[in-house]
């Protein structure tokens, strides 16, 4: 299967690895949690998978991460193993979950990826509206972009975004260091994935050498 058309761009929005936060089930919003050791392996192996898919015809053309820690060491990891530039863009950074910041959470919960009266809440429009920025400013036809970013902001996008009809699985809690795959031909920004681990990804990637 030859999942990355090249008259199209595409990123890949990719969940940061594990924090001691997500293990207590805490809302991290903009709280700089960093990575714990089951992340940073996490990363590790998501690395090993994105490389191999590298091998096979996979170019990663870039990695943008966002600032906080979790994410950024993420991408660090990824970008080394990958021979890929790294950046940081404030717009991939988490939904600011305001008083919420620290206090447990459901994955049913709408603080997650709804507007509810919460004082310091980010609002949806928020969301959606610096994430399809980064996307239209940063994903050219041609390239593929891999965005380091969290759960929250990214289901909020997916679950507003046009998909392809494969997508059935939006129900899901995004996994640690799994991706969101959208294609962008300079116009429309359509999902192509979810939840879509590296060794996934890297079975696609053998279509494209």
């Amino acid at each position: 299967m030859n999942l990355f058309d090249k008259s199209k761009g595409y990123v890949l929005f990719l969940r940061h690895g594990k924090t001691d936060w997500n293990i207590l089930r805490k809302m991290q919003g903009r709280d700089d949690i960093p990575l714990n050791d089951e992340g940073i392996g996490e990363a590790r192996s998501a690395s090993l998978e994105l490389k191999r898919a590298c091998e096979n015809g996979l170019r990663i053309d870039k990695v943008i991460t966002s600032p906080l820690l979790r994410a950024k060491k993420t991408g660090e990891i990824i970008a080394e193993a990958t021979h890929s530039p790294c950046s940081t863009d404030f717009r991939l950074i988490e939904r600011d979950f305001g008083v919420l910041s620290g206090t447990q959470y459901s994955p049913n919960s709408k603080a997650i990826t709804e507007d509810v009266t919460v004082e310091g809440l980010e609002p949806i429009s928020s969301v959606l509206g610096r994430i399809e920025s980064f996307i239209r400013e940063n994903v050219k036809i041609g390239q593929v972009v891999l965005a380091v970013s969290h759960g929250s902001a990214t289901k909020i996008f997916a679950t507003r975004a046009k998909r392809s009809a494969c997508i059935d699985n939006l129900d899901q809690l995004l996994g640690n260091c799994c991706m969101i795959i959208y294609s962008f031909d300079g116009n429309e920004i359509i999902m192509q994935g979810y939840n879509v681990s590296p060794c996934e990804l890297e079975k696609l990637s053998r279509g494209n050498k």
